[in-house]
């Protein structure tokens, strides 16, 4: 089994992404293939979403966040509650994490920390790309957080099987 990574935006997304994402999170998975992907809102949110609907245990999914669940959960309240995401969308993200964690502690990786600063966001990112085998990427509007792992990806020789770009 091969895992593969997908990286999007989080903040910005329409219908055409969410198609997009789970599509590909159908067709990956009906491969045999495991997903990692990062817990955030946006593509992270339906590509998780999406899999626990094909493997309700988790067991061929890796959710990588960057803090002790609670603290991650915490931190999008209190610093990226704000238009287009919205206490719905994180109460929904929220719900996902702790239904993942709760079906399969192994699928839920947590970083060892309670404050989160964008170091451990990158410390997250460079974790995905060690477990992946591949990168499905989804980039709105070319996302600066996306094109890091796009770079990364590529320096780490890490194909890069989708690549799709949106504005919006």
């Amino acid at each position: 089994m091969k895992w593969v990574l997908f990286t999007g935006t989080w903040r910005l997304f329409n219908e055409e992404v969410e198609t997009d994402v789970r599509t590909s999170t159908r067709e990956v998975l009906a491969r045999g293939d495991g997903i990692i992907t990062g817990g955030a809102t946006g593509v992270d949110y339906f590509v998780m979403d999406e899999a626990m609907k094909i493997d309700p245990i988790a067991m061929r999914l890796r959710v990588i966040i960057p803090a002790y669940l609670e603290s991650y959960i915490r931190d999008y309240y209190t610093n990226w509650c704000m238009k287009p995401v919205t206490k719905e969308i994180i109460d929904a993200l929220a719900i996902l994490l702790r239904k993942i964690k709760k079906v399969n502690t192994d699928a839920l990786l947590e970083m060892p920390y309670d404050v989160i600063t964008q170091d451990h966001y990158n410390m997250r990112n460079d974790e995905e790309i060690t477990q992946s085998d591949s990168v499905h990427a989804f980039q709105v509007n070319k996302s600066t957080g996306t094109q890091d792992t796009l770079n990364k990806a590529k320096k780490a020789g890490i194909p890069i099987d989708v690549y799709k770009k949106y504005t919006i």
